[in-house]
């Protein structure tokens, strides 16, 4: 029997990998997104998306625009199970493994720059282009 039979019932099968995850919501929908640590140049996706309905749906439209709703939190049984898992599994990882936190945000800062060196390049072609 696994330790994190809700992650593995979405697919989610190399808890071993799981570097991080996200939570955001996009109107009635809760967005999961897991992050793995993956060598370079492996074939296997960096990243799984899942997306959960939320409860919100039920409430009366007259309580949606009350400042009361912002605070309320629903999440789908399946999506709060998952997300208990993963804070479980990263409490682990934090025991076995301690992060320096001056080492993640340089690790942090350095994807950034990745990111948006690439962002811009692609625009710069993007632009050369309409000439």
């Amino acid at each position: 029997m696994s330790e994190y039979p809700t992650l593995n019932k979405m697919g989610v099968t190399s808890v071993d990998n799981v570097d991080r995850y996200t939570l955001r919501h996009q109107g009635d929908i809760d967005v999961l997104k897991i992050y793995y640590k993956r060598p370079k140049g492996s074939f296997l996706s960096r990243t799984k998306k899942f997306s959960f309905v939320s409860g919100r749906k039920a409430i009366p439209l007259e309580a949606r625009s009350s400042k009361a709703f912002d605070s309320i939190v629903d999440f789908s049984p399946q999506l709060a199970s998952a997300l208990k898992e993963l804070k479980c599994l990263d409490a682990k990882r934090k025991e076995s493994d301690p992060i320096d936190p001056k080492q993640k945000f340089i690790s942090d800062l350095d994807h950034l720059e990745k990111v948006m060196t690439e962002k811009m390049d692609d625009i710069r072609r993007q632009i050369n282009e309409l000439k």
